[in-house]
């Protein structure tokens, strides 16, 4: 006979895996809706990981991520997990394809590249594991920020300091809102040479089973050789892959 799971256990990392990203901070009230519980349960968890130090308190009362956390996170590189975990499905999409392949991560309001394949027609695209880039102009990043929505985006957006790096670049909180829709309603996200001239980018997110996103995966090609029907050749086969890549994460809330 299997040995049972803690539902308590679960629970509490279901509360720390709804801060999205560094920084953000969430009243109980937030958190009971973001999770669907009760209030008075979870201000109960909030309170024992208050008291172990995975929790803090801001002056206003809101909850944040604690530096319990910070300490542990130091013992293990999430670039080389995700990395071992992604790269067998990034060098199949380039094989496929023949494009560059590409998995990001979220950090701090950037992308940073976890994994890289290049296939027989690639460009040279200078990235490499551990670059990062900012979230509002990548594909990557854009696919990040789709689940983003309310407060927890307005968060994100008074955090950045947008800059352009081509003519296409989105640069103000309006357009790339606007952008994040588009992006929802259509499933996958687009970089119109917004970082490089010539280059477009496709991408989806990569979710764990509790629905969080954890990652993103992308194709990047010269404009001329993603059109919109291959787009959606492309964004298919994404979809299927970051789900595989999605049922292998560990914490199933």
């Amino acid at each position: 006979m299997a040995t049972p799971v803690n539902a308590s256990v679960i629970k509490a990392f279901r509360i720390l895996g709804a801060f999205t990203f560094a920084g953000e901070k969430l009243t109980l009230s937030q958190l009971s809706q973001r999770l669907d519980i009760n209030i008075a349960t979870a201000h109960r968890f909030l309170t024992t990981l208050l008291s172990v130090g995975a929790i803090g308190r801001t002056p206003d009362g809101a909850f944040e991520l604690g530096l319990l956390l910070a300490d542990l996170g130091g013992r293990v590189s999430v670039t080389d997990a995700m990395h071992r975990l992604t790269q067998p499905h990034v060098e199949s999409l380039a094989l496929r394809f023949g494009e560059t392949i590409h998995v990001g991560i979220p950090d701090n309001g950037m992308v940073c590249y976890v994994a890289k394949g290049e296939g027989s027609r690639s460009l040279t695209i200078i990235t490499h594991i551990g670059k990062r880039l900012p979230a509002y102009c990548t594909g990557l990043g854009k696919a990040l920020l789709s689940r983003l929505e309310g407060e927890t985006l307005n968060q994100f957006l008074e955090r950045q300091d947008f800059r352009r790096f081509t003519q296409h670049t989105l640069i103000d909180a309006p357009s790339l809102i606007k952008e994040l829709s588009r992006t929802r309603k259509r499933g996958y996200a687009l970089d119109n040479e917004e970082v490089e001239t010539g280059l477009r980018c496709v991408a989806v997110p990569i979710s764990d089973h509790s629905g969080t996103v954890r990652a993103a995966i992308s194709l990047s090609a010269p404009i001329t050789r993603l059109n919109q029907a291959k787009i959606r050749e492309v964004a298919a086969a994404l979809r299927e892959h970051a789900a595989q890549i999605g049922a292998s994460l560990p914490g199933a809330f």
